[in-house]
């Protein structure tokens, strides 16, 4: 998850502050994680920007539930929906991970 949190950095440093994270090929996450993402989300949307969250699985969805992440996060099936949620000034081209 530092990789993320550090990944998310490095596109604040470049004024990217629409981030779609893809989580399909993530089976599990723990407490620390889901802090992290919730740190950046809130340092994203202090500079007017957002993190969403695309290709959870449903155990994963569960599990943001649960611990009442699902109110903060918006998640959609596909990165592509994800993108398109973005208005027209998206910046991504959807190929960093």
């Amino acid at each position: 998850m530092i990789r993320i949190k550090d990944a998310i950095g490095s596109l604040i440093e470049k004024e990217r502050i629409k981030v779609v994270l893809n989580l399909k090929s993530v089976d599990h996450i723990n407490y620390l994680s889901i802090g992290v993402l919730l740190e950046r989300l809130k340092l994203l949307r202090n500079l007017n920007g957002d993190l969403k969250l695309a290709g959870m699985s449903p155990f994963l969805r569960d599990i943001f539930k649960v611990v009442g992440m699902d109110r903060f996060f918006e998640d959609y099936t596909s990165l592509e929906d994800a993108i398109e949620s973005f208005d027209d000034d998206w910046e991504g081209d959807g190929t960093s991970h």
